[in-house]
């Protein structure tokens, strides 16, 4: 079983155990960002939304909706980061072509990025070819000070370390949460871990 790095949860993963049943967080994969003193950001990445990219993008701009169509990432859905402000857009981005820190963008560990403006927007969906692989993901899930130590503590949440991206971009939608709990040693069938909660 692999254990999680001893300095802090982010950048890695957190994996919902059964005994957790808030319906933001139930079978969930969150990607930890953040994780300090303050307390911690992550994204739910095995979530598929209501929305498609398609219509995210027409409602920021007409011409990137036609870019999307026409290199084929129109259809895919725009995922449920988390609980707060759903309303926000977040781009979640395997660097290459489109810089690891390109308009405001921040690491996540060395294999991804993150970033929230119009611009990396339109350089992702743009970009030539089969481009950069990206998510579009509505809200976050948040943490206060302490929060996620006794979630993680109380078994609501297993950590998994990050190992770059293909659990994020290479694995499909569907299968990441079973993916990350064979990760850890598991077999999700059998995964049991002690009680405890979530909140956002």
């Amino acid at each position: 079983m692999q254990t999680p790095a001893p300095s802090g949860l982010a950048p890695g993963f957190l994996v919902a155990a059964p005994a957790l049943t808030d319906p933001n967080f139930a079978g969930s994969l969150v990607l930890m960002a953040e994780h300090h003193g303050e307390g911690a950001l992550g994204f739910v990445v095995n979530r598929a939304g209501p929305v498609t990219v398609a219509e995210v993008l027409a409602s920021v701009d007409e011409d990137l909706r036609r870019a999307a169509e026409a290199n084929g990432r129109a259809g895919a859905p725009v995922l449920v980061g988390g609980p707060v402000q759903p309303e926000r857009l977040w781009i979640l981005f395997r660097p290459g072509n489109v810089a690891a820190d390109a308009e405001g963008a921040v690491a996540v560990g060395d294999a991804l990025s993150l970033g929230g403006s119009r611009e990396l927007l339109e350089a992702l969906v743009r970009a030539p070819g089969a481009g950069d692989p990206f998510l579009l993901l509505l809200g976050y899930a948040g943490w206060a000070p302490m929060q996620v130590e006794r979630e993680v503590a109380a078994g609501a949440w297993v950590p998994l370390e990050l190992d770059g991206s293909t659990l994020v971009f290479d694995v499909p939608l569907e299968k990441r949460w079973d993916t990350a709990v064979r990760r850890l040693g598991l077999e999700p069938g059998g995964f049991l871990v002690g009680g405890g909660g979530a909140s956002a």
